[in-house]
């Protein structure tokens, strides 16, 4: 087991390359921990706005309640698209969105990612560009995982880029060195992961879940990401992958070589010591 340590913890590959982040928290923890309780009452108060039932709140991940924002594409959609949201949804998102806690937990994990995949951070920041979404958040969606107990089974997140990153921050109210550990499975770890701690991690390629929590205890999560589709859709000329093929388009790079493309925008631990990370 990885017990938690304030500063950044990077998880290297045989080559040197920064796959994953345990990026932990800033360094005002006071301030944090005033975040965390902030974040935790807007969380509560968009539940109990929603007044989900539990059919509602069962999805493949576990059962807890959940709400997404943001651009995605995939599952059928013809070009990307925001989330579908009415009503309720809609006004419990926007005030989530303008929520000061929830802003800097989002800064945040941007800015780690920018510090500790730089290459990565700006593919994200010119897709989103040609998306037409630039934003002061390369990430171009979010799900607020509004408990009140949320423990993951076992999944990867398959929509997702696969050698891109996905920001998990935990949040709630809970004894994170008895549950809420995150799992990382193919890598055999198991991580402590308090509550206000930032991970980030190829959620798409790397089978994850958290551990449980005692009854009385309550865990939330803040997650970002970006859908694979997105950059496929910019790589096709902002079309459907079926008509640029119709239309004699050709790919660059497919395969093996995507893939060394893809994890060739990690940053180095070499580089990361070069830059004072």
């Amino acid at each position: 087991m990885s017990p938690f340590t304030s500063s950044p913890c990077p998880l290297v590959d045989e080559q040197d390359r920064v796959f994953a982040l345990l990026a932990g928290r800033p360094r005002d923890s006071q301030e944090w921990s005033d975040i965390n309780e902030k974040a935790i009452e807007a969380f509560e108060e968009a539940r109990a706005t929603l007044k989900l039932t539990e059919k509602q709140t069962a999805n493949r991940r576990g059962h807890y309640a959940a709400v997404s924002v943001g651009v995605s594409f995939g599952g059928g959609q013809t070009r990307p698209a925001n989330f579908s949201l009415t009503g309720k949804k809609q006004a419990a998102v926007e005030k989530l969105l303008s929520n000061r806690a929830v802003c800097r937990l989002a800064g945040f994990g941007d800015s780690c990612m920018k510090l500790f995949a730089a290459r990565l951070h700006a593919y994200y920041e010119e897709t989103l560009a040609k998306l037409q979404q630039a934003d002061n958040n390369v990430f171009a969606a979010a799900t607020f995982n509004l408990g009140p107990q949320v423990v993951t089974v076992p999944h990867t997140d398959h929509m997702n880029i696969p050698a891109g990153w996905c920001a998990i921050t935990a949040l709630g109210r809970y004894d994170h060195t008895v549950g809420g550990h995150l799992l990382l499975w193919d890598l055999k770890l198991m991580i402590e992961f308090p509550p206000g701690v930032l991970i980030l991690i190829p959620s798409a390629i790397l089978c994850h879940s958290n551990t449980a929590i005692a009854p009385h205890e309550r865990r939330y999560s803040f997650t970002q990401y970006s859908a694979g589709g997105l950059f496929r859709w910019v790589e096709c000329g902002c079309q459907t992958q079926k008509d640029f093929l119709s239309q004699g388009g050709a790919y660059c790079v497919a395969g093996e070589e995507r893939w060394r493309r893809g994890v060739g925008m990690f940053s180095t631990l070499q580089e990361l010591r070069a830059n004072g990370c």
